[in-house]
């Protein structure tokens, strides 16, 4: 069940959020709005004019790009504690990826208007954005660099561990495809079944429809060590 109070209070315990002062903090939480998606629900499509910030309270979303060829493709999927928004609103451009809900998922929503007048009112608050957009970048340089590794079964648990870090599922399950995980690592995806169910079968996680569970990850992590 949905509980704002208590989402917002694991909010301010990780992440880029609980590193700000307890004024930006109080200045931001007082211009959001809740705001919920079904599976599946677009927050913005790339291309949008950037209208605001999303905070993810609860569930999870997906984060797509387009190709140069005009596909989108999977680059990554992030649950509570994420916030995303903050690039195109601050550059003033279009968005340049889609984030779509995987699953029902809660939000809280900072619209452009009241972004702007906090920061007018607050000029040295533009630093604690730019904080966000460092975060998220090296979230991004990550994703890159861990895709440029050699060996399509060192890159796939580089991306379960990365994955598993930003999972809001219950007892550990990463939800997610085998067709979006293969876009992910940029393999074939019978190239991905063989190595899924190899590592499923040293029980180093467990397969689940639509999802996937670690079971072990100190091995995973000394496998991509090797």
């Amino acid at each position: 069940m949905f509980d704002k109070a208590n989402n917002i209070k694991l909010l301010q315990k990780a992440g880029w959020f609980s590193k700000r002062s307890d004024a930006f903090r109080r200045g931001l939480l007082a211009c959001g709005a809740a705001k919920s998606f079904e599976p599946w629900e677009t927050l913005y499509h790339h291309g949008d004019p950037a209208n605001g910030i999303f905070a993810v309270l609860s569930g999870g979303v997906q984060i797509t790009a387009p190709a140069d060829d005009g596909q989108e493709f999977v680059l990554h999927r992030e649950g509570a504690g994420f916030w995303i928004g903050d690039l195109a609103l601050f550059a003033d451009t279009p968005r340049l990826i889609s984030v779509v809900a995987t699953q029902e998922t809660q939000t809280l929503f900072f619209p452009h208007s009241r972004i702007s007048k906090l920061v007018r009112d607050n000029p040295n608050y533009v630093r604690d954005f730019y904080a966000l957009t460092q975060e998220n970048m090296q979230t991004a340089l990550r994703i890159m660099a861990n895709l440029a590794v050699t060996g399509s079964e060192k890159r796939l648990v580089l991306r379960l561990l990365h994955l598993d870090e930003g999972a809001s599922e219950s007892e550990g399950w990463i939800d997610v495809s085998q067709d979006d995980l293969a876009e992910m690592i940029a393999v074939s995806l019978p190239t991905l079944h063989r190595i899924l169910h190899r590592l499923a079968d040293t029980d180093l996680i467990e397969l689940g429809y639509g999802r996937v569970r670690l079971k072990d990850r100190q091995a995973l992590i000394a496998s991509c060590q090797t």
